[in-house]
């Protein structure tokens, strides 16, 4: 898909959250090239201390080559890696001050809880007596206090991630780095180490940078999310900015579910798809292509009826259930309105789902719930 500015986007990708707080970690135009590939291309990034960063992203769009060398494990074709001031950007990873955390836990199978967590301290010389008071502290911190004898193998996935990630907290990095560290994990798991980690992360005010593919989690855990589209930041902002507020039509149709419909804009504020024309917000553009951009849960599917009898402030259209899937919390309505196939999400209750496939309905939404990108999409 290509991607259309708009308004607010940075055509640059340069992109700095929280102006008003000094950045701690900072990259000024890291490039990364193999041969003539450009994996990431001269991004430029400011974090300030403590916050939470979630780069995401579909597959090959740079979010992991962008880690790697924050960590060290990749070197740069270009640009600087700053933190606090300090570029590290051609320091071997073991100098960075670094924590990272791992999609497979990386575990030393042969080695004990303790002594996996021992490892990075045992490597930078810290005291034996040292080492047995932090191992114990990380430990506790990540609720698994008394496991040091056991062996990775005898411990479940998320036992195993947590030993991770007091690996990594032990040796009190400047800066911390998560490389995908759910993904192996159930769902309900997966729902109890966002909360874990996320908590930990405040606790410590540590400085952090969290790789995910996973919009539920870079929307519930992070201060602040960029999304990364072929080596590029798309749009960087708050989970609210980056859901509600897309920058471009890349980031609307990825985050999130929506609902990508072709249309023309006829007038300041005044679209059309299909044969209907709809009241929104087109940024001041008065005529040309557009993509329109419904959120399928800010449609609102009631019993078939006159459209005169609707508010003059909701738009809306007619059409016709072409099938229902029910998904538990919600169901899900494909309707045809006659010239697109409009997705619909509605809560469910208890007493079962309202309409049936066949059923003529009326779908509703407000003018504010309807994102225009001018120039089309496709």
């Amino acid at each position: 898909m290509q991607m259309v500015e708009r308004r607010g986007a940075s055509a640059n990708g340069d992109a700095r959250p929280g102006d008003s707080e000094p950045a701690f970690l900072k990259l000024e135009g890291i490039t990364k090239q193999y041969g003539t590939y450009t994996a990431v291309d001269n991004l430029h990034l400011d974090l300030p201390r403590g916050k939470l960063l979630g780069l995401l992203g579909p597959s090959g769009c740079g979010k992991t080559t962008t880690l790697r060398m924050i960590a060290g494990l990749l070197s740069v074709s270009g640009g600087q890696i700053k933190v606090g001031g300090d570029d590290i950007a051609q320091k071997p990873p073991h100098k960075r001050d670094i924590g990272l955390v791992f999609q497979n836990y990386a575990l030393f199978p042969h080695m004990t809880v303790a002594e996996n967590v021992a490892f990075g301290l045992e490597m930078r010389g810290v005291a034996k007596s040292e080492i047995a008071t932090r191992v114990e502290e990380a430990l506790e911190m990540v609720r698994l206090p008394g496991y040091g004898t056991r062996k990775p193998k005898e411990m479940s996935g998320g036992q195993q991630q947590r030993v991770s990630l007091a690996r990594a907290l032990v040796i009190r990095p400047r800066i911390l780095l998560l490389d995908e560290p759910l993904s192996n994990l159930d769902a309900k798991l997966r729902d109890e180490m966002r909360v874990e980690i996320r908590e930990i992360q405040q606790r410590l005010s540590i400085t952090t940078v969290f790789v995910t593919h996973d919009q539920v989690e870079a929307l519930t855990m992070c201060d602040c999310v960029g999304v990364m589209s072929g080596g590029k930041l798309a749009q960087l902002g708050s989970p609210e900015d980056i859901y509600e507020r897309p920058a471009n039509l890349f980031v609307a149709d990825f985050v999130g579910r929506a609902n990508a419909l072709e249309g023309k804009i006829e007038d300041v504020d005044t679209v059309r798809f299909g044969d209907g024309v709809y009241k929104c917000d087109t940024h001041g553009a008065r005529n040309g292509k557009a993509t329109i951009v419904i959120r399928p849960h800010r449609v609102h599917v009631t019993p078939n009826r006159d459209r005169t009898l609707v508010s003059v402030m909701t738009n809306s259209v007619h059409g016709r259930v072409l099938r229902v899937t029910y998904i538990g919390d919600v169901v899900q309505y494909d309707i045809d309105t006659g010239t697109h196939v409009l997705k619909a999400e509605v809560h469910t209750a208890s007493g079962g789902h309202a309409f049936a496939a066949g059923e003529k309905v009326l779908c509703e939404w407000k003018p504010q719930d309807m994102l225009v990108f001018a120039g089309g999409g496709q």
